[in-house]
């Protein structure tokens, strides 16, 4: 974690008695504040970044299995997930995939990929102006000098503060102790207890140590991809110079990590 300066330290308290002055004094709502506060950021050597090709993408739902199994997500006694798979129709308009303002709903398909539609994976977005951070009151949430929003479980004191400024409802909140089998749990990763609040690591466990994403590497037709996005050999540098490209909520400023790219129907045919 990046140590605050004092001339930091005093921004930010400027900030924060500027939003609240402005809170009292025009009547905004709690949910804009975090948005207010931006603290400015160096440019970082390593910044970690996924890209989402939603042409590709099948609907499978492997990430999402293969990311509880490696990251002890529990399906008992309560199911969670960290990835979601949503099914999309295809006349969903381009201004609304662009701009974010998508009509996202649970979808409980069993078979895929289906004629006329589509599919959207979400995640934790690693933001790199994370609201989640700016409103934790104990510093458990905090953004590392590779990109990566990271959670300190033992910090946690499950407020929840996080959890209402994420605009993704990336976040996940153990109403109960998981239920993992010994045999099938990941000693890399830590097993979350109750009253505490988690999310998507981007496998951290994996990737500083050189490899993918669990979610990245079980993808069985590469609709997900990783990489240091400042380094331009990169396979997301790469892909987002090639596609047009477009993150949700852009006009939020939560400057997301997650990219979307369509680089066309492959698997698509009028059989289905």
């Amino acid at each position: 974690m990046k140590k605050v300066t004092r001339r930091t330290f005093v921004k930010i308290m400027a900030a924060v008695s500027a939003t609240t002055f402005i809170r009292r004094t025009f009547g905004v709502s709690e949910n804009v504040v975090p948005y207010l506060i931006s603290v400015p950021q160096g440019e970082k050597e390593v910044c970690y970044a996924m890209v989402i090709d939603v042409g590709a993408c099948l609907g499978c739902r492997q990430c999402v299995h293969a990311c509880k199994r490696s990251n002890n997500v529990p399906d008992e006694p309560i199911p969670m997930a960290w990835i979601e798979c949503f099914e999309m129709d295809m006349t969903t308009p381009v201004s609304q995939i662009h701009s974010g303002h998508l009509d996202i709903s649970r979808t409980a398909y069993t078979t895929s990929p289906k004629e006329g539609k589509w599919y959207m994976s979400v995640n934790c977005y690693h933001c790199e102006n994370p609201p989640c951070v700016k409103v934790c009151p104990v510093g458990a949430t905090y953004e590392s000098d590779d990109g990566i929003v990271e959670m300190d479980y033992d910090k946690c004191i499950g407020c929840r503060n996080c959890m209402a400024a994420c605009p993704y409802n990336a976040r996940r909140f153990n109403l109960a102790d998981p239920q993992i089998p010994p045999d099938k749990i990941n000693p890399l990763v830590s097993v979350r207890t109750k009253g505490i609040v988690e999310k998507c690591t981007f496998c951290k466990q994996r990737v500083r140590e050189g490899r993918q994403p669990v979610c990245v590497e079980v993808c069985p037709v590469e609709a997900r991809h990783f990489g240091n996005i400042n380094d331009p050999e990169s396979p997301v540098a790469k892909l987002l110079e090639k596609y047009n490209s477009f993150r949700l909520l852009d006009e939020m400023n939560t400057q997301p990590r997650i990219y979307y790219i369509t680089s066309g129907k492959k698997w698509f045919s009028k059989e289905g």
